[in-house]
């Protein structure tokens, strides 16, 4: 019998987002209201790039909605990074039981060795979020460490590929 499991998490919104938005408004202002008026061959398309630089703005601004989408397939586990509903870019692919372990990241297990690893994955809405887990691979001969936040059935479906690996 095979199994499928997916699970989508929207990433939560920060402060650097905030700010990112702010900063990518104001720079629109200051280019449309104050650098291209100034401009004697630009200024009779003003309209133009009033209308450019505000769908400029609109994409980027945009660009910060994303979602983590997890696929459980049998042992193969995906995850993909969507940006804005619409663009979608494969993060990771691997079978979990090249995984060395898998814990909630609040647990014992979540030691020093593992919080100094350099190349890390981060597939969730918050870090403070109190249902993260970690994996630990190989991921192309470097040590890496996924955060994700699976369910109840996916941690399930999991346990049946690596019941000595997985800590609830």
């Amino acid at each position: 019998m095979d199994i499928f499991i997916e699970k989508l998490i929207k990433r939560q919104k920060t402060l650097k987002d905030a700010l990112f938005s702010i900063g990518v408004i104001l720079a629109t202002f200051v280019i449309v209201f104050l650098v291209i008026p100034v401009i004697p061959i630009v200024r009779n398309f003003w309209i133009f790039f009033l209308l450019l630089f505000g769908y400029i703005a609109y994409y980027l601004i945009r660009s910060r909605n994303i979602e983590f989408e997890y696929a459980l397939t049998n042992s193969d586990f995906d995850v993909d990074k969507i940006i804005d509903q619409k663009r979608r870019k494969p993060i990771l692919s691997i079978d979990c039981r090249n995984f060395e372990i898998v814990a909630k990241v609040n647990s014992d297990k979540f030691t020093n060795d593992i919080k100094n690893i350099k190349n890390r994955i981060e597939a969730v809405s918050s870090m403070s979020s109190p249902n993260v887990y970690f994996a630990v691979f190989e991921n192309k001969g470097v040590k890496t460490v996924l955060f994700f936040e699976p369910d109840e059935k996916m941690l399930d479906a999991m346990w049946r590929y690596i019941p000595r690996k997985l800590f609830k």
